[in-house]
């Protein structure tokens, strides 16, 4: 029997934190084996992505520290969430709610953090009026940053339904489709470019407010006046 699943996957070509869009795959195709391998192209870009990632990986942890002094982390992890949306479907008229989040998980104290694993969440529930058949999908790809081998990387899905709850965990390197294989790798590692970017925002946002309060001390003190006694 098919399992469909539904996996984050990236719009090449598309901006904003959340940009992104749902992609219906089977990833094991009933189980079919043995999974078709990479193409040579295919291989050489994901071991391309592979080091981007790294890099990237390396760049959120030079953040961390910031992070850390904003006492932004609670119990270990470091969340942003994005305003939740209504995604309609034509020609069908259905309608869904979908909001999207990512989490940093850390280890150590409270100035030594240390980049465990990152995950990026979306979650996509029904809001088609007078329809009472539940419908909400969460969908998680995480990979922890010690281990470069794309088979750490995991991708789960939870439906939920008025028939029951199901829940599916596989890896990437299971997907049976490569060029899927490929659409993940390449997601998720434009999504660390927009973590990263997301971060520097904060960070702007900060300084900025900092640089105004010492524009403000300089200017009213350098236009204090004459000093005189108190009498």
């Amino acid at each position: 029997m098919h399992f469909r699943i539904f996996l984050i996957s990236l719009v090449l070509g598309t901006t904003g934190v959340f940009s992104q869009e749902l992609v219906d795959i089977d990833p094991t195709y009933g189980g079919l084996k043995p999974l078709p391998e990479l193409s040579q192209g295919q291989v050489k870009a994901m071991e391309g992505l592979k080091l981007d990632v790294k890099g990237l990986h390396e760049e959120i942890q030079k953040r961390l520290n910031f992070l850390a002094q904003e006492k932004k982390f609670n119990d270990g992890k470091y969340i942003q969430s994005s305003i939740a949306r209504e995604q309609f479907q034509y020609p069908t008229k259905k309608r869904s709610i979908v909001n999207h989040q990512f989490t940093l998980n850390v280890t150590g104290g409270d100035r030594s953090q240390s980049l465990k694993d990152i995950e990026i969440w979306t979650r996509k529930s029904s809001t088609t009026k007078h329809v009472e058949y539940i419908d909400t999908k969460i969908m998680r790809v995480n990979k922890p940053v010690a281990d470069d081998d794309w088979k750490s990387m995991k991708i789960s899905i939870k439906k939920i339904t008025s028939s029951g709850t199901t829940s599916e965990e596989f890896a990437i390197t299971e997907i049976y489709e490569p060029d899927q294989r490929v659409l993940i790798a390449t997601m998720y590692r434009n999504k660390l470019r927009e973590i990263i970017s997301s971060i520097d925002r904060y960070i702007n946002a900060k300084g900025r407010g900092l640089t105004d309060d010492i524009r403000f001390i300089n200017n009213e003190m350098n236009t204090s006046g004459q000093y005189q006694e108190l009498e």
